[in-house]
Parts: structure tokens; sequence; C-alpha cells
């Protein structure tokens, strides 16, 4: 809502006063917004709470903001996932907006679709922020005979260095912050993980040859780390380039997309790159 309407401003709540049943407004326009967002709103005792809590929050609400910022239109934004917001909590908002002291206020109902269509009004780089790096259309698709390629090449690189398991799989992007990697290497590792899908199957078709890429991607880095100091310039993101230009037999489009799929898969369970602490 901040990058929809610049005149938006969330409310937090504080200390015993809470938020004063009011989760952002627009004094510009008199809008004020609540949000209810249970995990499913259609069970029969979640509609009813979703009842209860419209009638009541707008009457807290109306009570303890209309004298701050005279209300002309209130939204009662609900977690409907797309499924519709359910009838009995319309007749409500519909029943309120009849009443003499509420008569003034247009009452609306905002659900998932709702809300979609606010987040498709912004611009690609507004989006960005809110949900992160959206890839182009034309993403390279991983070949499965350039990704058998490049396992058995991968293979074939001896292994002199000890690999102890990791039991904690961090955060990915947590992890990308963490090491310090660009917004380059990050949009190359972020699509390299909608390929997972791809590289399990190929490993539950070839038992064993996962165990096997960990202690080699491991090894790979842990030579990148010997080589490559802190001290120098863009260290991290050259350690990713350093791998990277190590693990392709070739350097083709479809080659390189293989080693990305696999340099996120164990990216993301930190055999390559630090883990945050």
């Amino acid at each position: 809502m901040c990058k929809h309407n610049s005149n938006f401003k969330p409310v937090k709540a504080y200390g015993r006063l809470g938020d004063r049943k009011n989760d952002g407004f627009d004094k510009t326009t008199g809008t004020i917004y609540q949000v209810f967002a249970p995990e499913d709103l259609n069970r029969e005792g979640t509609i009813k709470d979703g009842v209860r809590k419209l009638k009541e929050d707008f009457k807290g609400l109306y009570e303890k903001w209309n004298d701050i910022c005279p209300i002309k239109k209130y939204y009662f934004v609900a977690n409907d996932k797309y499924d519709g917001v359910p009838a009995p909590i319309h007749d409500m908002a519909i029943e309120l907006s009849k009443q003499s002291s509420y008569s003034h206020i247009d009452i609306d109902i905002l659900g998932a679709s709702d809300l979609e269509k606010i987040f498709n009004s912004l611009d690609r780089f507004e989006k960005q922020d809110i949900v992160g790096f959206i890839p182009d259309q034309n993403i390279q698709v991983v070949e499965y005979e350039a990704l058998n390629e490049t396992v058995n090449y991968l293979l074939t690189i001896e292994n002199n260095i000890n690999y102890l398991d990791k039991l904690i799989v961090p955060d990915f992007y947590e992890k990308i912050t963490f090491n310090g990697l660009s917004q380059v290497v990050r949009n190359k590792l972020t699509v390299g993980s909608y390929q997972e899908g791809i590289l399990i199957e190929y490993f539950n078709n070839t038992p064993g040859v996962n165990e096997v890429l960990q202690k080699k991607f491991h090894m790979l880095y842990e030579e990148a780390k010997n080589i490559i100091k802190n001290t120098k310039e863009n260290f991290a993101d050259c350690r990713f380039y350093y791998i990277l230009e190590k693990s392709c037999i070739k350097n083709t489009i479809p080659i390189q997309t293989s080693v990305l799929v696999l340099m996120s898969y164990y990216f993301s369970s930190c055999d390559v790159f630090e883990e945050p602490s």
C-alpha cells in the first residue's frame, strides 16, 4: 500500500494501546484499513470471528479515530486466499453501512484478488521491492543432456578435502546477504533455484550422485577461498565465478545453466559459501 499510495501510513501497535484498531490509513482521503488474516477464512468458527471482528473492531475504530481522522472510507482487508470472502462478512459490512451513525462512511471489503489488482498497478521496480527478484520470462531451461554432461565432468574432479554434512539449512536470501554477494549473483542463484525440481528428479534417477557432488562443490569453494582472499575487492562474487568457471566443461549456455542450477542447490544447503552465524 505504501508503494501504491504515497499518503498511506501503516500503524504500528504501541504498548497497551495497540494500534487502536487501525492497521493503516490515508488522512488525505479519510481512508482506514483493518486486516483480518486467519489461516482458513472459510471455517464456520472463523467466519463467526470475522463477523464479530468486523462489527466490534469497526465500532472501536470509529470511537478512537473518527475525531482524529474523520473516516470517509473503510476497508476490511480479509485473507480469503482467492476463495472469496464468506457471505456473512459481506452482510455485516452492508449492515454497518446502513446504520445512521455510519451512513456517511463507504464500507467495503478487500480480498486477495483486490490486493492483486493493486499490486499489478505498480511498476516492475516497486513489485521487485515487495516480492524480490522477478525473473525474465525467457529463463534458460536446464537441459537434461547438458546436466548429465556437467555431472559426469564434476565427478572426475579429484576430491581431497574432508567434508561434514551441514545439518542446518539457512534462509536462502539471508545467506546471500551474509556472504556479501551482489544483486547480479543473487539473481543467478535465484533463477537457478527455480529449477530445483528437475535436479531432484535427476538425483532420484542417479542414486549416490547427490552426495558425491556435495563434496565436489564444497571442495571447489574451499579452493576458491584459498585462492581469492577476503581482502580482494568483491571477493564473494569472484569466488562465485571461480566455482562457475571451474565447473563448466565448456562455455555454452546449456552447460552454464546446469552449473548454476547445481550451485544454487548446494548454496541453499550451505555446501558452498558461509552459513549465517
